[in-house]
């Protein structure tokens, strides 16, 4: 792939992504002093759908305004800005087509659903649930994708090897909700039956997350911060003495 400058507004826009996925499944269960059956339930909780809404509307907006390198004719079909054009695009549908309030493994969520006093755009209607569930599946999946396929391109190959593990994690994560489904649907019990969506859901966000955070230069920025606190300070002692 030939060289090519990348606008620094995108480097700060991958570290936001970053800070975002790791923060989205630690916050939701704080805010909410419970856990839930996936991170979408949290949709209607009190504070933590006031969270959910904000971190996924701006994965939705910074993904969309993110641009990243122009496709290579030669050996890309899909440029950046077309994948997180969609994963943008899905991450809103998320946000505004919710998950069906059902099966939360929340009591207060369950009488919510059960009196349809349901906050917002709360429903529980399987074929928007559907909906909810493919966007959801497609979001995660673009991030996935970007991770293994996009942030290993170019001539920096330093952090490559974990690029591909996150993105295989993302893979592999979906790929367990599949089966975990299939499993549920057939009646098979399992000992994470009631919670692998929120579990598989927070190892796949987990590793975008951290892939995102990477290639945003969060460590170079880490390690240029920490060079410049030590330099002021030993700067500092050289004047005392």
């Amino acid at each position: 792939m030939p060289l090519q400058d990348l606008q620094q507004s995108d480097y700060r826009i991958r570290k936001l992504i970053g800070s975002l996925g790791l923060a989205l499944p630690i916050l939701l269960p704080i805010a909410s002093n419970q856990f839930l059956a996936s991170i979408s339930h949290y949709y209607y909780s009190t504070l933590s759908s006031l969270l959910f809404i904000i971190i996924l509307s701006a994965f939705g907006l910074f993904l969309i305004s993110y641009k990243g390198y122009k496709k290579d004719i030669e050996t890309e079909t899909i440029s950046d800005d077309f994948l997180t054009n969609i994963g943008g695009f899905a991450a809103l549908i998320v946000v505004f087509i919710p998950t069906a309030c059902e099966e939360s493994m929340s009591t207060y969520i369950t009488l919510l659903c059960e009196n349809d006093n349901l906050p917002l755009f709360g429903h529980n209607n399987s074929t928007l649930g559907t909906i909810h569930l493919v966007s959801a599946g497609i979001f995660i999946f673009c991030m996935g994708w970007m991770s293994k396929y996009k942030f290993t391109r170019g001539r920096n190959t330093k952090f490559n090897t974990l690029y591909r593990r996150c993105g295989n994690m993302v893979f592999i994560a979906v790929a367990l909700i599949i089966v975990c489904i299939i499993l549920e649907k057939t009646d098979i019990d399992f000992f994470i039956n009631n919670y692998y969506v929120f579990i598989f859901e927070t190892v796949a966000v987990f590793a975008f997350g951290i892939s995102w955070l990477v290639k945003g230069k969060a460590i170079e920025n880490i390690v240029a911060f920490k060079n410049e606190v030590v330099g002021t300070s030993e700067n500092d002692k050289t004047e005392i003495t």
